[in-house]
């Protein structure tokens, strides 16, 4: 199962068009000098920059070879999807269930070959889960026992380079951080004499020290240079961000995610059972989800055994974690306005909240041995399973799938421009695709092409070196940024019927 996850995502690396936001992150950060890769920006993913930087300098410009970092974290989370499920779960059915809920949710599927860091982040905050895991069968944190510390200081680091992968990455690194201390020093807490003194200053000293300065050596030129306006990806309202979550995870074939003027998804038809199904998601499934986790932690809590103690500990550290998770985002929208997050930045809830209910689900089990209750648990794991195996995708990612045409619209250029022997081709057009052909131009080094102008009366800037449309000699456009270019010498060679992109060539 793990090999046909990384052979799928190969495949897609190597064969899906480049999609909006990874042209983008090769156009801004890739395609110029080493000043580039630090340079601050919220779709900046600074550690998955660096690590891209090398293949695609030495190995030239191509799909594959932006999207090599990616394919680099894919290796990591499915391994660490592999041992971590092993080591919660034992060799049993939860085992392989475990392995496929986290790796065929269809948007880790996508971003496990999406040249971004949110795959890489979420790879090495699975690998700080399995360093805490192991730590936490010790027993409770030992000051001086160097294994723990030794641990500590792993996770520490895994977390802040999961930070530096993907900033979004900052609420799952802290409530890991809060759901370690409590779950490592839980017998502790009572003893306050003990816990205000060594044993917090050498927890802090092994689990806090190492992570910040091991994230300040890579971001700190990158953080200084941030603004607080710069953090504008986000939904206003908390019922959006479920939404956009449940339908990218759980509607993924059943819903549209293109093709609207403002490149986000179209509503479903009112009275559609997609809509209801939706709704269902956002005001049922997972709020019952979530007070899943947050009562039968308290339940399994209070009625937990010595001989459970070890079960236990993972339960706290993975329903803490994924709780604490959803109040952040809470507390920061109410206290700092910060937007709640779209799917693409809280990935991590897909891991947190699958293990934790997986593991609450077996200490429900336990404690009550009922066959019906097992059956339902299983049949649960089998629709959502089933669900996101129909999702596999390999011809596009949905948050950016209108790119799906974006190979066919450089080659229909190149291919009436070669044919004509055209050179010094000056094209513009829409914002929508601006860096996906100008990355293609890299790509198939297209010296009879110059840069791609955005010239687009629909979007809010224009290239400093725009022209007027008809002194293109081809011209990309969708319906809200048609030009209007008729005329004996104006014709149509691409036309797609869904986007509505289309392409005008003028004739010399």
């Amino acid at each position: 199962m793990i090999a046909f996850f990384f052979a799928v995502t190969v495949f897609r690396a190597y064969s899906q068009p480049i999609a909006h936001d990874e042209a983008l992150s090769y156009e801004f950060f890739l395609d110029s000098g080493v000043y580039s890769l630090l340079r601050f920006d919220s779709t900046n993913h600074v550690l998955f920059t660096i690590l891209a930087k090398p293949f695609v300098k030495f190995l030239g410009v191509t799909e594959l070879t932006l999207r090599a970092a990616s394919l680099i974290g894919a290796v990591g989370y499915l391994a660490f999807a592999w041992l971590l499920s092993r080591k919660l779960f034992g060799e049993g059915m939860l085992f392989l269930l475990s392995v496929a809920l986290l790796c065929l949710n269809p948007q880790i599927m996508d971003f496990m070959a999406a040249a971004r860091g949110y795959g890489l982040g979420l790879a090495l905050l699975l690998a700080a889960i399995y360093v805490m895991v192991k730590s936490l069968d010790r027993g409770d944190f030992q000051p001086d026992d160097q294994g723990w510390q030794r641990d500590c200081a792993t996770a520490s680091i895994l977390l802040a380079l999961s930070l530096a992968a993907n900033l979004t990455n900052l609420f799952p690194a802290a409530g890991l951080t809060l759901a370690f201390l409590a779950a490592s020093l839980g017998n502790s807490l009572p003893d306050a004499k003990r816990m205000s003194g060594r044993t917090l200053r050498i927890f802090g000293r092994c689990f806090i020290v190492p992570g910040v300065f091991a994230g300040l050596f890579v971001m700190w030129p990158f953080l200084i240079q941030a603004r607080p306006w710069q953090f504008y990806i986000g939904m206003q309202r908390a019922s959006d961000a479920l939404r956009d979550f449940f339908n990218s995870s759980f509607l993924y074939k059943w819903t549209d995610d293109v093709y609207s003027a403002s490149l986000s998804a179209i509503p479903s038809p009112a009275g559609s059972w997609q809509l209801r199904l939706s709704d269902l998601g956002v005001y049922v499934i997972f709020p019952l989800l979530f007070f899943f986790v947050f009562l039968g932690l308290i339940f399994v809590s209070r009625s937990s055994t010595q001989s459970r103690e070890r079960e236990m500990a993972r339960c706290r550290l993975l329903g803490v974690a994924a709780i604490a998770c959803v109040l952040l985002a809470v507390v920061f929208r109410m206290l700092l306005h910060v937007k709640y997050p779209v799917s693409r930045t809280c990935l991590y809830f897909i891991p947190l909240f699958t293990l934790s209910t997986l593991l609450i689900g077996r200490e429900l089990s336990f404690r009550f041995p009922r066959y019906h209750l097992k059956v339902l648990g299983l049949i649960i794991a089998a629709v959502v399973i089933f669900d996101y195996a129909l999702s596999l995708n390999t011809k596009y990612f949905r948050y950016n799938a209108y790119d799906a045409i974006s190979r066919q619209l450089y080659l229909s250029i190149s291919n009436d421009a070669l044919a004509r022997g055209l050179t010094g081709v000056r094209v513009g057009g829409t914002w929508w695709y601006e860096p996906e052909i100008n990355f293609y131009r890299r790509r198939y080094g297209a010296t009879w092409m110059e840069p791609y102008d955005v010239e687009d009366r629909s979007y809010f800037w224009q290239s400093p070196s725009a022209l007027p449309p008809a002194q293109y000699d081809y011209f990309v456009f969708t319906p809200a940024s048609d030009p209007g270019l008729t005329g004996p010498g104006v014709k149509t060679i691409f036309h797609d019927q869904v986007t509505g992109a289309t392409i005008v060539a003028k004739e010399k």
